[in-house]
């Protein structure tokens, strides 16, 4: 049988990348017919290419989605094991992880690593979603059995539990290192006290407590060591080894922070004598020799969600007792009595828990004992075999049967040609003569705040150091447009760095709100997250005031990106209002032949739907959403969708009982709203009509018009300027390439882009 497994992988240090390495072990040996191959997610490093990675995948690029699917259909694979954690998958709430199911033709098993008792909506959706395309689903306990039940997650006769394993080399008897006792001195490799004094290199007569995994503040070591003060009192020879590196995205959006406040309060509490950090990822032997020392393991983690810990399973094994918070799986782990529970962020009982323990060695053995023998079941020979037999009956099931799927796109890769050439160390400059920057047209924020969406999407692909700058850039101007004092901000600049215009409101204001909302979503570092929420807070008033049809659009669609509680309940009341408006505008001016928010198509047309979509999914309002798909479906029409050539609205626009589609210039503005429209629709809807003529749209890009001649300039990597009556305008300006990008990185976030962007 050939296995393939969807996860992170080493040398990337994550938990479950290390649960992946020993389950494909494990399930080698099995069986000699057995063949594990393992598709890496990756995310910011280039790791080496182990000879079992079949394919890899950039964790924050949805089209490597369905291209790693595309490859396991090509190895004949016989079932695909997919290791869930939403934070490994990209996209909201690692969403895109449903790219790569639905392009696979093979049994799906699903093994969840997190079981939320109450997930966000869109949580719930995702995990539904996939769950949906799994033959069976995996659980690591007879709790979260229930609560995926419960949820109606999965129907229970597809649920299979199957439990975390652990190294055999930690069981007790296997553990070279458990037959020493703490005062025989034990040699502890790379530990580092806090402070000057050298670093130990043993353990002598110590009463060793320890905690270790990737650290982050969830796994509450600060209540630990809060408790240590009271523990060290009445026996001076505890030690407490916290072991293991800071979490990678911890490290990412806030750096050291957290182990830095650690090793602080270690020092205030004039406890560097009885704390010891090992800050690295650990290996089996250093587990061996961290556990085989341990008296006491510690659990303090902050969050009963909790529904499985690798280092708790690891310290089980190993025949540690245990003094642990209530989170889900250590209830169910330490119900045997291999452990103590504890309320969450209560220091003194923690210390309590411990000392009870500590001073009575009877109890302290009867939790040794109990932990052996709960151990014994949980190491990976025997999880590798319960395993084996759920892939077998999952293949033997076959898959799951699915409807036909939404065709992707043949889309070119991402050049950043022309658009290197266009960006200088102001912004972006707005129009060429052909692919000659016209550095007398200046700057303006409408481009600027274009050119930060773009940067935001971009910077998730390997090459985002280039565009990292691009979107600090674009920041930079934005901010410095902006004039509190009167509500209002400059468009227009000069190449001479003079704004040429009064600070005012209108729709480059909109626009300027919805490129910061959407960095806001892209969930950066805090020194771009900062600067750019308190922008837009300051922003809030002005941008409520808003009357313009389009501002309001442009606003709107900013504000609906990030997550609720970023901005709080103000962003909440502006968009309603946002909503109500673009309601009446709407009510005041449909007609059965006319379904439009105004008298006349103008310019950007599909971003008022899209807008109202955007709302009606972000408050859960359907009066929102309907109205903003009968907009947009009608507008699509009015584009001859449908027919074999799009024909997009004009430049001069058209009036209500106008016939003639020929009002202008075509511009590529008009085409990526419309891509994004629709993509917003399929997002709202989960309508794959809307994928498919979103798809379409892009092709005018692409040939797919009235001239039969491409927009987009794949020399270049830029875009024309518009679609004239008889040939294309060869200049290729700021907001005809940024248009097409944004087009591009639409459909690629909904998983409807065939190509790598490069």
């Amino acid at each position: 049988m050939r296995v393939a497994v969807i996860s992170t992988y080493p040398p990337r240090p994550c938990g479950i990348g290390q649960f992946t390495k020993d389950l494909r072990t494990a399930l080698l040996g099995t069986s000699p017919q057995m063949a594990v191959d393992i598709v890496s997610i990756i995310r910011d490093e280039t790791p080496s290419v182990a000879p079992e990675v079949a394919a890899r995948l950039r964790q924050d690029v949805r089209s490597d989605y369905p291209a790693a699917a595309h490859v396991l259909n090509s190895r004949g694979t016989d079932v695909v094991l997919l290791e869930h954690e939403y934070g490994i998958f990209g996209g909201e709430v690692g969403s895109y992880v449903l790219s790569f199911v639905e392009e696979l033709r093979q049994p799906l098993v699903v093994t969840l690593h997190t079981v939320l008792s109450a997930p966000s909506v869109r949580q719930a959706q995702t995990l539904r979603a996939l769950c949906e395309r799994a033959t069976l689903v995996t659980v690591f306990t007879e709790t979260a059995r229930r609560m995926v039940v419960e949820a109606h997650l999965v129907p229970p006769e597809r649920v299979r539990v199957v439990p975390h394993g652990g190294p055999s080399a930690l069981l007790p008897d296997r553990n070279p290192y458990r037959s020493i006792q703490p005062a025989a001195a034990t040699p502890v490799v790379g530990v580092a006290p806090v402070g000057p004094r050298p670093a130990l290199e043993r353990l002598e007569g110590r009463t060793v407590l320890s905690t270790f995994g990737l650290i982050s503040e969830s796994k509450g070591i600060e209540v630990a060591i809060a408790a240590l003060p009271t523990i060290v009192a009445k026996h001076p020879d505890v030690l407490y080894l916290i072991a293991g590196q800071t979490h990678p995205e911890v490290v990412k959006h806030e750096g050291e922070r957290y182990r830095l406040s650690l090793e602080r309060m270690v020092r205030d509490l004039d406890l560097e004598e009885h704390v010891h950090f090992v800050d690295r990822f650990l290996s089996d032997d250093d587990l061996a020799l961290l556990l085989g020392a341990t008296d006491l393991y510690l659990t303090p983690y902050r969050s009963r969600e909790q529904i499985v810990s690798g280092a708790l399973t690891f310290a089980v094994v190993a025949g540690c007792p245990v003094v642990s918070t209530p989170y889900f799986y250590a209830e169910d782990l330490l119900a045997g009595g291999a452990g103590v529970l504890v309320p969450f962020d209560d220091a003194d009982a923690l210390a309590g828990a411990v000392l009870g323990l500590i001073d009575d060695p009877d109890a302290l053995l009867a939790a040794r004992k109990a932990a052996t023998a709960t151990g014994g079941a949980l190491a990976w020979p025997a999880v590798g075999q319960q395993t084996a037999a759920v892939l077998r009956e999952a293949t033997e099931l076959g898959p799951v049967a699915v409807a036909d799927q939404t065709p992707v796109a043949s889309a070119p890769q991402v050049r950043p040609d022309h658009l290197l050439t266009l960006v200088d160390d102001v912004g972006i400059i707005q129009h060429a003569e052909g692919v000659v920057p016209d550095r007398a047209s200046g700057y303006c924020v409408d481009d600027v705040a274009r050119l930060v969406i773009v940067a935001a999407g971009l910077n998730k692909t390997p090459s985002g150091i280039t565009y990292s700058r691009m979107l600090t850039v674009g920041l930079s101007f934005l901010r410095y447009a902006w004039v509190p004092a009167v509500g209002g901000m400059h468009n227009l600049m000069s190449y001479e760095r003079h704004w040429l215009d009064a600070p005012r409101t209108g729709d480059h204001i909109g626009r300027a709100a919805w490129a910061l909302g959407v960095v806001l979503a892209t969930e950066p570092t805090q020194a771009i997250a900062g600067p750019s929420a308190r922008l837009l807070t300051e922003m809030l008033p002005t941008l409520e005031l808003l009357q313009h049809p389009r501002s309001v659009a442009y606003a709107a669609l900013g504000l609906s990106r990030p997550r609720p509680d970023v901005l709080g309940k103000p962003v909440e009341l502006a968009l309603r209002g946002y909503g109500d408006r673009l309601l009446d505008w709407y009510a005041g001016h449909r007609r059965d032949d006319w379904r439009w928010f105004a008298e006349n198509l103008t310019y950007d047309n599909a971003r008022l739907p899209q807008a109202l979509i955007a709302i009606g999914r972000r408050l859960q309002e359907p009066s929102f959403l309907s109205t903003g798909v009968e907009a947009l479906e009608w507008y699509a029409g009015q584009c001859q969708l449908d027919r074999d050539a799009v024909q997009l609205i004009g430049h001069r626009g058209r009036r209500r009982g106008e016939d003639s589609p020929e009002a202008g210039d075509e511009q590529p503005l008009e085409a990526a709203a419309l891509v994004e429209g629709l993509v917003e629709a399929l997002e709202a809807t989960g309508d794959r009509r809307y994928g498919r003529r979103a798809v379409r749209a892009f092709e005018w890009f692409l040939g797919r018009n009235r001239l039969g001649v491409p927009v987009y300039d794949f020399a270049t990597g830029g875009c024309h300027d518009g679609l004239g009556s008889a040939a294309v305008n060869n200049n290729e300006g700021a907001e005809s390439t940024l248009a097409f990008l944004q087009a591009l990185l639409a459909l690629d976030a909904a998983g409807l882009q065939a190509s790598l962007p490069q």
